[in-house]
């Protein structure tokens, strides 16, 4: 059995420079819809920042490991 995912309608106010390139994508054909360009472009959205974020976890936890193996080094 396929699992659907529950959607939910949400009204947004975008720009109209914005609506005519997705429009213009939809016309390309490169969207089915408005909604799915929007959809796809929510996602990334999402994917950036946990990329981001992962990114800067990792830089922070690296440089505490540095500091901290500093100060183990015997002179």
């Amino acid at each position: 059995m396929t699992k659907t995912k529950e959607r939910v309608s949400m009204s947004v106010s975008i720009p109209s420079g914005l609506v005519k390139e997705i429009d213009h994508l939809v016309k390309e054909k490169v969207f089915g819809s408005r909604s799915e360009a929007l959809r796809y472009g929510v996602r990334l959205a999402i994917l950036f920042q946990k990329r981001v974020h992962y990114r800067a976890e990792e830089y922070a936890y690296e440089e505490a490991r540095k500091k901290t193996d500093r100060g183990k080094r015997v002179s």
